[in-house]
């Protein structure tokens, strides 16, 4: 069961952090957001793609932790496989970042 809620502390952290860098990156405009949906949110305000963003992530955060004890393998399988996609996609951020200081 920690395991389970420490995964989703980490998840949070993960997608906090692209959401600054996302920002970061397209305020600067070095790149665009990938996901279409969100790059509608974002077009039309920065605020809006914020609230979007941290509304949709954060609402299946707490289902995935509502459920954690009666899918207790599903979620935890889930929750890794988020944090891994999440980790790949900060790693991304960093090669890009890493890019530019070269």
């Amino acid at each position: 069961m920690k395991k389970v809620v420490n995964l989703a502390y980490i998840l949070t952290i993960l997608i906090l952090v692209d959401l600054i860098a996302t920002l970061y990156w397209v305020h600067s405009g070095l790149a665009t957001e990938a996901n279409p949906l969100m790059n509608f949110y974002f077009k039309q305000s920065s605020f809006l793609f914020i609230f979007v963003k941290l509304s949709l992530s954060f609402s299946g955060i707490s289902i995935l932790y509502f459920f954690r004890r009666r899918f207790r393998k599903i979620i935890l399988n889930t929750l890794l496989g988020l944090n891994f996609i999440y980790i790949a996609v900060c790693l991304y951020h960093l090669w890009g970042m890493l890019f530019l200081l070269l």
